[in-house]
C-alpha cells in the first residue's frame, strides 16, 4: 500500500512549530543582513572621511607654518584709486620715502627655537643669542621690491643700485606674490552720467589682513644686533622636510 505525502498545514501543531521556526530563521537572516549593510556603510564613510582629511586639509589650519599667523586679523578695507586723491606713497619727496621705509624697515626678525623647528625650511641661528633664529616675512620683502621699482621709474632722483636685471627680478617676484595671494574681491562696473559711459569702480571693499597689527608684531621681534653673514654657526636644530 502506497503512502501519499501530505504536507503539514499551519493549523496542525507540527506545522505551526515548523512555520514558526522558518520565520525565526528568516528574521535572523534579515537582522544579520542589516548589520552587514550598516557595517559596510560605516566602513565607506570612514574611508571617505580619511581621504577627505588627507586631500582637503582643515581650512582653519595653514598648509605651511608661520610664527606670524597669530598676528593675522581679517578686516575689510576699501582701496583708493590714487588718481584725484593721492596717497602718501605716491610722488617724490622725503615724506614719501619715509612712508615707504616705515612699511618694511626693521623687519628682519628673530624667533625662538621652538618656532624655528616648525618652519618648512631650516633657518640660520643667531650666535650671540643662543636659542634664537633669523627670519623675514615675505610681505615686507615684496614691499621692499615694489619701492625699488618705484625708485627705478625716477632715475633722475634716486640712485639705481639694483640695475635692470635686478629690477626685472623684483617685478616677477611681485607677479608671483599677487598670483599666490589671489584677491577675489569684485570690481563692479557702473554707469557714469558725466562721461555717458560705463566705467569700472576700483574703490571697492576688499577682504584684507590688518597690516598695522602684523607690522607691530614684527617690530616686537626685530633684530637689533649686527649679524655676520659670513660666519658659519654650528647648530642642532632638527632639519625639517625641505620644501622647494
Amino acid at each position: 500500500m502506497g503512502h501519499e505525502y501530505v504536507p503539514l498545514t499551519s493549523n496542525s501543531p507540527q506545522g505551526f512549530e515548523q512555520d514558526k521556526s522558518i520565520r525565526a530563521t528568516a528574521s535572523r537572516e534579515k537582522v544579520l543582513l542589516i548589520i552587514v549593510l550598516l557595517q559596510a556603510v560605516a566602513l565607506v564613510a570612514s574611508v571617505f572621511i580619511l581621504v577627505t582629511r588627507v586631500s582637503s586639509p582643515d581650512p582653519g589650519r595653514p598648509l605651511l607654518y608661520s610664527p606670524a599667523q597669530v598676528a593675522l586679523e581679517p578686516q575689510i578695507k576699501t582701496f583708493t584709486e590714487g588718481l584725484k586723491q593721492k596717497t602718501i606713497y605716491q610722488g617724490i619727496s622725503d615724506d614719501v620715502d619715509r612712508a615707504w621705509g616705515e612699511l618694511y624697515n626693521h623687519t628682519i626678525l628673530k624667533i625662538p627655537k621652538s618656532e624655528a623647528a616648525l618652519l618648512p625650511n631650516k633657518t640660520y641661528p643667531i650666535k650671540d643669542e643662543p636659542g634664537y633664529y633669523i627670519i623675514e616675512l615675505d610681505v615686507f620683502h615684496q614691499l621692499h621690491f615694489l619701492n625699488k621699482i618705484r625708485q627705478a621709474l625716477h632715475k633722475e632722483h634716486y640712485v639705481d643700485d639694483f640695475g635692470e636685471e635686478h629690477t626685472s627680478h623684483c617685478i616677477d617676484s611681485i607677479r608671483q606674490y599677487i598670483m599666490c595671494n589671489v584677491d577675489i574681491s569684485v570690481i563692479v562696473w557702473q554707469w557714469n552720467a558725466q562721461q555717458s559711459f560705463v566705467i569700472p569702480r576700483f574703490t571697492q571693499p576688499h577682504m584684507c589682513q590688518n597690516f598695522d597689527k602684523l607690522l607691530g608684531w614684527a617690530r616686537e621681534r626685530r633684530m637689533h644686533n649686527y649679524i655676520d653673514l659670513q660666519l658659519f654657526v654650528e647648530d642642532d636644530l632638527p632639519t625639517p622636510p625641505v620644501i622647494y
